[in-house]
């Protein structure tokens, strides 16, 4: 079973065990449980997309971890001035698991 979420403005396909990243989720700690309600359920190749049926399925994700994303650096330069300017940026992450994908 496979369902696509919405989180952090990304729409990620997940099923079962997967474990993936998204954008700092405030006020959730490491072990915290997250409920998300799906945007679309593919069950043994039916699809779901219905608002009424989506509303009995729940995606359970479980706060891994909270780390920083890769270094990202730019640096801008305009010959002859002597102008230099380096800017860094690392994006604050959070990873998700996903523990079951339910029906009521």
């Amino acid at each position: 079973m496979y369902a696509f979420i919405e989180v952090s403005g990304k729409q990620i396909k997940v099923k079962e065990g997967l474990k993936f990243s998204v954008f700092r989720i405030k006020n959730k700690k490491v072990g915290d449980e997250i409920e998300f309600s799906p945007l679309c359920v593919i069950d043994n190749g039916k699809t779901i997309t219905d608002k009424k049926e989506l509303k009995n399925i729940k995606v359970i994700c479980e706060v891994v971890e909270e780390k920083k994303g890769e270094k990202i650096y730019v640096f801008r330069k305009t010959a002859k001035t002597g102008y230099k300017r380096g800017i860094g940026h690392r994006d604050r992450l959070t990873v998700l698991k996903v523990k079951s994908i339910v029906k009521k």
